[in-house]
C-alpha cells in the first residue's frame, strides 16, 4: 500500500442485556442451544432508540476519540447493518447519521453484506483512502433484531442476536493502529445458504424470517459436508492470501477477532480450520454480546483496546464473514495503546450473569 491508513479510533454503544436463562423459562430460547451456543445474555435496546440513531451515538463516540487526528472531517461514512433501519422504501440510513453528527462535505453510503457489513466497510473505506479521495472515513453499525422480521433467541443455527452500534474511524493522517493489509473473496457457490430454494417474493414481509429455513433447505439439498468444506476452502484461501501478502504466520497475531457466532460454530467454522485456540480470541466476551450484526470485529478491536490488553507492536487479525458467502480479513498492527477513560464497550448485564 503506497498511502498508509491507520484506525484512529473505534467505539460501540451497547444496551443492557437479557439473560438467557430467562429466555429459556420464558420460552423465547430453546434450552438444547444453550450449551453448544454458550452465549449468557444479549443486549436489548428499548423502543425509544432507534437504530439510526444508535450509530450516530457511536459515531459521535469514534470521532470525539479521534478529534486530535481527524478533528471534525470525514470524507466518507460507510455504514453497516443487516436488519431493518426505520424506513422500509426510499431512504438510507448514512446520510443521516452524517447529518446527526453535523459532518458536510462527505460521501455517506450504505452496505448490506450481512454479519461482514462491517468488514466489507473497512475495506472499501480503505480503498478511497489509497486512492487519495480523502484522508479520513467513519464506518458505522448498527442494528436492533426484533419482531415482526427477527426471533434474536430462536431465528438462526447457531447464532442468536445481540443489539448494537459500533464505529470506527479511518485516517491517513495518523492513528493507533495500522492496518497493513486488508483482502476480500466471495465464494458464490454458497449463495444459495441464505436463499434456500424458495421463490423470489416482490414486497418485504410482515411475518417473522425463518433465517434456519434457507440453511436447511440448502443443507438437505447439497449436505453439510459440502458446505462446510467449500466455507473452509475459502477461509483459508484468504487467509493464506492475505498472510502472503503480510509475510506473517498465524503464530505471529496476539488476538485473532472473528464474528460472535456460538461457540460450537465458532469453533467448527473458524477455531478448528485455522488451528486457533478460543483464548486467542473475543469468543469469552462474545457470550455477552451474542452476534453484533456487521459491528463485532469493530466492536472487539474498541473492547480491546478499552480493557488494555494490547501492547505496542502486536499483530491483530481481523475477520470478518457474511452472506453471499463474503470473507473479509486485515492485519492491524498497534503502534500505541490510548488511554481512552470511557468505557463503551461495557453495558448492564443480567442479574444472573457475571464477567
Amino acid at each position: 500500500m503506497n498511502t498508509p491508513v491507520y484506525i484512529a479510533s473505534a467505539a460501540a454503544w451497547i444496551p443492557p442485556a437479557e439473560s438467557a436463562h430467562k429466555a429459556v423459562a420464558d420460552g423465547k430460547y430453546n434450552a438444547k442451544d444453550l450449551i453448544p451456543n454458550n452465549i449468557l445474555c444479549l443486549p436489548v435496546v428499548s423502543d425509544d432508540t432507534s437504530v439510526p440513531d444508535m450509530a450516530a451515538i457511536a459515531g459521535r463516540r469514534a470521532m470525539d476519540r479521534a478529534a486530535d487526528m481527524v478533528g471534525d472531517r470525514v470524507d466518507m461514512i460507510v455504514h453497516a447493518s443487516i436488519y431493518h433501519q426505520g424506513r422500509d422504501y426510499g431512504w438510507t440510513s448514512a446520510p443521516y447519521v452524517q447529518r446527526e453528527l453535523g459532518i458536510t462535505g462527505a460521501f455517506a453510503v450504505n452496505v448490506q453484506q450481512l454479519s461482514n457489513g462491517g468488514m466489507v466497510a473497512m475495506d472499501l473505506a480503505m480503498a478511497q483512502l489509497e486512492a487519495g479521495r480523502g484522508t479520513s472515513a467513519l464506518i458505522t453499525s448498527s442494528d436492533r433484531f426484533c419482531p415482526p422480521g427477527i426471533d434474536r433467541w430462536r431465528g438462526a443455527y447457531g447464532i442468536v442476536l445481540g443489539d448494537g452500534a459500533t464505529a470506527m474511524v479511518l485516517s491517513t493522517v495518523g492513528g493507533f493502529a495500522r492496518i497493513h493489509a486488508i483482502e476480500s473473496l466471495t465464494d458464490a457457490s454458497l449463495e444459495p445458504l441464505h436463499r434456500g430454494s424458495h421463490p423470489f417474493t416482490t414486497s418485504s414481509q410482515a411475518e417473522v424470517e425463518d433465517l434456519r429455513a434457507p440453511k436447511k433447505s440448502y443443507l438437505e439439498e447439497v449436505g453439510r459436508e459440502s458446505v462446510m468444506q467449500r466455507a473452509e476452502e475459502a477461509l483459508i484461501t484468504l487467509i493464506s492470501s492475505l498472510l502472503k501478502t503480510t509475510g506473517h504466520e498465524l503464530d505471529d497475531f496476539a488476538r485473532i477477532l472473528m464474528p460472535n457466532l456460538g461457540h460450537e460454530l465458532m469453533g467448527s467454522q473458524f477455531l478448528k480450520p485455522l488451528g486457533i485456540s478460543p483464548e486467542r480470541s473475543l469468543m469469552d466476551w462474545g457470550r455477552y454480546t451474542g452476534h453484533l450484526g456487521a459491528g463485532d470485529l469493530t466492536a472487539g478491536v474498541a473492547r480491546l483496546v478499552e480493557k488494555k490488553e494490547l501492547r505496542r507492536g502486536d499483530h491483530v487479525l481481523l475477520i470478518g464473514a457474511g452472506g453471499g458467502y463474503s470473507l473479509t480479513a486485515a492485519v492491524v498492527e498497534i503502534e500505541s495503546v490510548p488511554d481512552w477513560p470511557d468505557m463503551t464497550t461495557d453495558f448492564t448485564l443480567p442479574a444472573d450473569v457475571t464477567e
